[in-house]
């Protein structure tokens, strides 16, 4: 059964029984409301569930002609077919000509079923087809307003009859206000360089015969002050008739000054290429010096903050131990003077004072290595200078001067590195080297961990060192693993990197250490460098500079690598 609302406008009991039953045998599932006043049928159409409107000619207060103006002044486009028994021919034709679909007399009610159907599936095709128009305009607004707000004209040419639209912003862009334009192509035309025009129009014909899939074409306009503009005309054919001639062409108007502007800038920039380069060589070189000498500053500062963390326990420890010992002198002194010190209370003030007086002891030599290794630390990466060295003692002290820093993002470092493994090399840029790689460490493989393990560990063997160094962090993609060595390579932009520490440190390997450097990583598995270098540093016909690229960037502050370097 077909569902079918009905709206049926009849005041007659027997025959709406009759039009019912009719509509049930011919298959339709109906749902049929009866109304037989004006007012009824105005409170009907306010509520649109129908499907279609049957209507007798003549009631008391209601006829065919007044309830087809209600259907039209609600907006409905509902199937109207009126089924009487009195309507006559001439009165039949008229309301077809108001608007009424069919008629159908009560005396041939077969043909009624049929002509519901027919009227249905017109009224769907007039649903779709203005759906379809709806559509069509709703996206011919949007391409407008897209077109029209990225400041692009359109130009619409109706070939056969030359006439062209041109759109609000096409006449914007040159200067001319609608009464002043002439809608044809000749006038367009007209409008176009003479040095371009001849372009233009072969690569007109060139499309209109299919030879190229789109028009696309750079020219001068002349615009209304007499000034020329260079355009774009970027468009295509879009209608042929049955013999493929050209019928309709639509194209964007794109103004060009701009980069027009621009291209004519870099053609100037060019003509000065040579002096450019070597004028900006120069300053980045300059820039380069301060770069090393900034970086230097900042291995200072580390340096110094280091000196100052680790030597405040020690001190603090003596400042408290000779306090203590002073206040318990002070005691004896005063219980010696009035006779009141027994032996007893001298014996313990005695111990207390020698036990004072061993954590002194203890804290100063602690403070006296401290300041020794730190000495070292800051004359090797000062002066760089060549000499005899214990390779575990200068990572150690590499290490005692990052502990404050270790400490702080709670890292902790395994050093497996045997006694007796004698360099002659330069210490100072070995120190530069731990220090960069434990930085880059923190920075990136331990960002967001709070547990970083690293391991240092060095064997000597034919007069070659090898040194492996690791740690747990992120890891580094393989994708990006190749560039972690060019200079200037951070994912830290503008957050403390500079993208030098992984290149200094394979420069120095390679110009300083005659050595070879190997990088091992995967996500999630940390990252392990692999160094190998002469115990004996071959020595250079010149003495390194310690101003150079070569070790440029002492600071640890330093990341070449990905972000989980």
């Amino acid at each position: 059964m077909t569902p079918l609302a009905v709206l049926l406008v009849e005041d007659s009991d027997s025959d709406a029984d009759l039009i019912e039953r009719c509509l049930r045998k011919a298959g339709y599932a109906v749902a049929l409301d009866r109304v037989e006043t004006a007012a009824d049928l105005s409170d009907a159409l306010s509520a649109p569930r129908w499907d279609i409107v049957l209507s007798d000619h003549n009631l008391p207060d209601l006829n065919a002609s007044i309830a087809l103006a209600h259907l039209h002044a609600a907006g409905l486009d509902l199937p109207f077919i009126v089924v009487s028994n009195t309507i006559g021919e001439e009165t039949a034709v008229a309301l077809m000509r108001a608007g009424a679909h069919d008629y159908v007399m009560k005396s041939d009610l077969a043909r009624l079923a049929p002509a519901i159907a027919r009227e249905l599936k017109d009224a769907e095709r007039r649903r779709q087809h203005r759906a379809a128009a709806q559509a069509l305009r709703a996206a011919e607004e949007r391409w407008n307003f897209a077109l029209e707000g990225a400041g692009y004209g359109v130009w619409d040419w109706d070939i056969p009859n030359g006439q062209v639209l041109f759109s609000p912003c096409w006449r914007g862009m040159h200067g001319y206000a609608e009464h002043e334009v002439v809608p044809t192509a000749t006038w367009r035309d007209s409008l176009v360089h003479p040095d371009d025009l001849p372009r233009l129009q072969t690569a007109l014909r060139q499309h209109f015969d299919g030879a190229s899939r789109r028009y696309k074409e750079e020219y001068r306009l002349r615009c209304r002050d007499g000034s020329w503009k260079w355009v774009l005309d970027n468009g295509t054919i879009v209608s042929r008739d049955g013999a493929g001639q050209p019928l309709r062409m639509i194209c964007t108007h794109v103004d060009l000054t701009e980069r027009k502007r621009i291209e004519e800038e870099l053609r100037e920039l060019n003509e000065q290429l040579e002096s450019r380069v070597e004028e900006r060589t120069r300053e980045l070189r300059l820039a380069m010096d301060q770069i090393v000498e900034s970086e230097k500053l900042a291995s200072l500062g580390v340096l110094v903050a280091g000196v100052s963390h680790e030597l405040n326990t020690p001190i603090g420890n003596m400042v408290l131990a000779a306090t203590a010992l002073a206040d318990k002198l002070a005691e004896l002194c005063g219980a010696a003077e009035h006779n009141g010190l027994t032996r007893s209370g001298l014996l313990q003030g005695l111990h207390e004072c020698l036990a004072a007086s061993d954590i002194i002891a203890r804290n100063g030599q602690r403070s006296n290595e401290l300041i020794e290794s730190f000495k070292r630390v800051s004359v090797d990466q000062t002066s760089q200078r060549r000499r005899h060295f214990d390779l575990r003692t200068t990572v150690q002290d590499s290490l005692t001067a990052l502990g404050a820093r270790l400490r702080r993002a709670k890292a902790t470092v395994e050093l497996r590195i045997p006694d007796g493994i004698e360099m002659d090399s330069y210490p100072g840029h070995l120190e530069q080297i731990i220090n960069n790689i434990v930085m880059n460490s923190i920075n990136h493989g331990f960002d967001g961990k709070s547990d970083g393990h690293i391991v240092i560990e060095a064997s000597s063997a034919d007069g070659m060192v090898e040194l492996h160094y690791s740690d747990d962090g992120h890891g580094i993609p393989a994708e990006v693993q190749h560039r972690v060595f060019e200079p200037f390579y951070t994912t830290k932009l503008g957050k403390g990197g500079s993208g030098l520490g992984l290149s200094i440190v394979n420069n120095l390997v390679q110009a300083i250490f005659k050595g070879q450097l190997r990088l091992d990583s995967a996500p999630g598995q940390g990252v392990r460098l692999h160094f190998s270098f002469p115990a004996l540093t071959p020595h250079a016909p010149a003495a390194p500079d310690a101003g150079t690229s070569l070790d440029a960037g002492t600071a640890p502050e330093l990341d070449g690598t990905a972000p989980a370097a």
